[in-house]
């Protein structure tokens, strides 16, 4: 694969940190620039690499608990036009209703990949506090620029 080929794929992941430490810092605005623009394959691409992120740290951290308090807190940080399906989505996942995959699969690209950032993102503060979670973050784009990977021009 060229690095041509590998761009979009390096947009996302960039992307998909990007709205994850957005909902951790409680950033509104960040949150709304990062997907601004993107079309339906774009979102679908940092869905998938959110999808990557949750199921590692689910497989790292086993089933950390959610709290509805805080998932209220962050799907309140969610784009107005997103916010009521991305949170009867999370509510669904934290009252053990259903899973994630359940929940998210009648929502459209653009409020399953804020359901799912929203979800990874509780799911890190709660197993290890804001400012921790914040480092992982860091540590973890520090990795994408040392593997080769910089942030491109265009991310938010």
């Amino acid at each position: 694969m060229t690095e041509t080929e590998d761009l979009p794929l390096v947009h996302a992941m960039w992307r998909a940190a990007d709205l994850t430490r957005a909902y951790l810092s409680h950033d509104r605005g960040q949150v709304a620039r990062c997907l601004a623009g993107l079309d339906i394959p774009q979102l679908e691409r940092v869905l998938t690499w959110l999808i990557l992120d949750h199921d590692a740290l689910f497989g790292e951290l086993g089933e950390p608990s959610m709290s509805v308090r805080e998932l209220d807190g962050m799907g309140a940080l969610a784009p107005l036009e997103t916010e009521l399906a991305v949170m009867t989505a999370v509510r669904r996942v934290a009252t053990g209703e259903m899973g994630l995959t359940e929940a998210v699969e009648s929502l459209v690209p653009l409020d399953r990949v804020h359901a799912l950032a929203i979800c990874t993102a509780v799911m890190l503060l709660e197993a290890r506090g804001r400012s921790a979670a914040l480092e992982s973050l860091d540590a973890t784009t520090a990795r994408y620029g040392q593997m080769g990977y910089p942030r491109p021009s265009t991310a938010p």
